[in-house]
């Protein structure tokens, strides 16, 4: 378990600082430091690399017994990249040559610079790569290589990118590949190409959508493959440590806008596959990230890691400071409470960005652990204290794994990709996801996402909700069967498989949850003013969006009607079950949160045998305010992590499935007999973190 902190963007902070810094760095209880490593930086002039300044800060690190994490910045490029390789540059929709330029937040370097696409680009990147490796692969100190920072490519291209010829033919050879020639393509595509030079991206959106989704499906596997090309590259010269990288998000929150595709930084899942870990960035009090949410985006990157490590890259340490707007200070419990969540979601490494408040741009005066917001003394004072238990629990915390979910959310980018053709972002289908899984952080519930090309991971589901999935493959559609044959649960909503992944609609009759239930939708019809649900003996007056899908008839139990046709209704196939709702609720949910749906969703989880449901018994969630509780386990010790409100000191804690016994609290050395139930305070820290006797 490691707690870090961000120290080195070049030229940042100067030289003056950094023994003195290293110093109250240990002393404050971190064992860490992240040093980025920039490309442009290193080699201002081709082929002369000049590393002086991170020797002396590995040096100073090694000598204040601190671990380094060296994050390769190759994305910000040197000066002389496109003078080096003419022809570099990408190209936007509108056929423009990109013109590179300082980036933003960093003093000296071009974003997007040369197209990765370009081999004489990439050469000179591998370069750059292996000067670093091969510099301090060997020092005693190195906890490993954070090998491309939030993912960034097209950062500044103010476009859409890339349509250079480069990625064309990239583009056509991944088409081949999918589709073996241009005949399959064709059949797929209902197409009539005469040769690769007449297929071309889509443009815009609100065009056809085939060219448009596969276009933005290859930007995905374009970007996951330039992550494995830098890590083939690094664990090649140093197989000894391990080569992790991170998003700014997890993959399902990169909805798209206006010049970005969806998902255009990569696909964690596809990523999982290869590295040794993954991880996110987080700035929960800039970008308003409650405990849920954060839970949220850690269990988002837990899931995806397929068990391998997870780190949490960059976590706000002082005040956000974007230009000349002020944002909520950081405070002390709030940022402890940041650590001990992502260990309770399975994280091994945490690093705050970063140690001093930023000098450069835009981020001037901010983000500093001990920045100038008033709080950094408290800030020190609760890490060294938590510094102190981490180190003196290593072993434990090494060892500690969340219990496993038997609930799942399908997370579809197939879904992102279709409606940022239509709508130019993929907010819609990113916040269904979303508002599923904060239902069921709030009741407890634990879960895991479930990416579309990854359902060999629904073996220990038995619940699996499908928001908004309104484009599936058949290979998709063959699995989520076979799950339901085999005692599975699907829920889904309106238009499920309403299109192909190529973007052809699909006629209701002609779904696969028709043959799969016997019924179908028989249309879109407005909205009612309110959706009344009856399930097992309880109602739920729950609201949903954008229109209702009646079905045709009943195979089942109907549990709301719409007119005379059912709306909702649970059908039995085989040991399984499919519930189907008709219309959408979860994105509803996410922007008016409604008790009735989170207790919709915990009947629905109930029903399957051996599901974990709420530990709280007392007090129930409110609209505002909620316990937060995450459980799991360290060798043959039980761990459970509560997570107070400010307005909530007390709770109940149901404890079946729970041994009996004494609990100690590792923050505060508290002990606490447990039988049925367990009654406890937040405490001063408002967290509680028990370990089974």
């Amino acid at each position: 378990m490691n707690i870090g902190v961000q120290y080195y963007r070049a030229p940042f902070p100067l030289e003056k600082y950094w023994e003195n810094d290293f110093k109250k760095i240990r002393e404050s209880g971190l064992d860490t430091v992240q040093l980025w490593i920039l490309w442009a930086w290193v080699e201002s002039k081709p082929g002369e690399f000049n590393f002086s300044d991170y020797d002396r800060l590995t040096e100073i690190a090694a000598k204040n017994n601190l671990q380094l994490v060296l994050s390769t910045i190759a994305e910000i490029q040197p000066y002389w990249i496109h003078r080096a390789v003419p022809g570099s540059e990408m190209i936007d929709h509108m056929g423009h040559k990109v013109i590179s330029s300082n980036r933003g937040e960093t003093h000296f370097g071009l974003t997007p610079g040369g197209c990765t696409d370009h081999p004489d680009v990439w050469q000179r990147m591998s370069k750059f790569l292996e000067a670093c490796v091969l510099r301090y692969r060997n020092l005693s100190h190195l906890h490993g290589w954070d090998c491309w920072n939030e993912l960034r490519w097209n950062v500044q291209a103010d476009g859409i990118v890339c349509f250079c010829p480069y990625t064309i033919s990239a583009w056509h050879k991944w088409l081949e590949q999918k589709y073996g020639d241009l005949d399959g393509l064709n059949r797929a595509w209902i197409r009539r190409y005469g040769c690769w030079e007449e297929v071309m991206p889509g443009k815009l959106p609100d065009r056809p959508y085939t060219e448009m989704t596969a276009f933005e499906h290859f930007i995905t596997d374009r970007a996951t493959r330039h992550g494995f090309n830098r890590y083939e590259l690094l664990k090649k010269l140093d197989p000894d440590h391990p080569v992790t990288l991170h998003g700014g998000a997890p993959t399902p929150l990169y909805k798209g806008s206006e010049d970005l595709y969806p998902l255009d930084r990569g696909n964690d899942w596809d990523f999982a596959e290869k590295l040794d870990g993954i991880g996110c960035s987080s700035f929960p009090k800039w970008s308003k990230i409650d405990d849920a949410d954060f839970g949220i985006r850690v269990e988002s990157v837990k899931s995806a890691s397929m068990g391998k490590r997870v780190w949490l890259s960059e976590v706000q340490g002082g005040r956000a400071e974007i230009g000349f707007k002020i944002t909520p200070a950081v405070d002390a419990l709030t940022q402890q409470r940041w650590i001990s969540n992502g260990i309770a979601c399975g994280a091994d490494t945490i690093l705050f960005w970063c140690w001093r408040d930023e000098v450069f741009g835009r981020e001037s005066d901010g983000f500093g652990i001990i920045g100038n917001d008033g709080l950094a003394e408290e800030r020190l004072a609760a890490m060294q204290k938590t510094g102190r238990i981490v180190k003196q629990h290593q072993d434990l915390l090494k060892a500690y794994q969340p219990d496993e979910a038997q609930t799942g959310v399908l997370f579809s980018p197939q879904v992102y990709y279709l409606t940022w053709a239509q709508e130019r972002n993929a907010e819609t289908p990113a916040s269904a996801l979303a508002g599923y899984l904060r239902a069921l952080v709030r009741k407890s519930i634990p879960f895991r996402v479930i990416e579309e090309n990854h359902l060999e991971r629904l073996g220990d589901i038995k619940i699996l909700f499908l928001p908004r999935l309104i484009v599936t493959s058949e290979e998709t559609e063959e699995k989520l069967c076979t799950f339901v044959r085999n005692g599975g649960i699907l829920v889904c909503e309106s238009e499920c498989g309403a299109f192909s992944p190529q973007g052809i609609y699909r006629y209701p009759e002609d779904r696969f949850l028709n043959r799969l239930c016997g019924v179908y939708e028989i249309g879109r019809r407005p909205v009612p003013e309110k959706i009344v649900i009856s399930y097992r003996g309880d109602k739920y007056t729950v609201p949903a969006c954008q229109w209702c899908t009646p079905y045709t008839g009943k195979n089942g139990d109907v549990h709301a009607g719409y007119e005379k046709f059912p709306l909702v209704q649970s059908i039995k196939c085989g040991p399984g079950k499919v519930i189907l709702l008709g219309s959408y609720y979860g994105d509803t949910y996410r922007k008016t949160p409604s008790l009735c749906f989170e207790n919709l969703l915990q009947a629905f989880v109930r029903e399957t045998a051996g599901s974990s449901t709420g530990r709280i018994k007392h007090p129930q969630p409110d609209k505002n305010t909620f316990i937060y509780i995450k459980t799991g386990s360290s060798g043959n010790k039980k761990m459970l992590f509560i997570f107070f409100p400010e307005k909530i000191d007390k709770c109940i804690v149901d404890m079946n499935g729970f041994p009996s016994g004494e609990y100690t609290d590792i923050l505060s050395g508290e002990k606490y007999q447990a039988g049925n139930t367990l009654k406890i305070t937040g405490g001063n820290m408002r967290i509680r973190v028990l370990v089974s006797e």
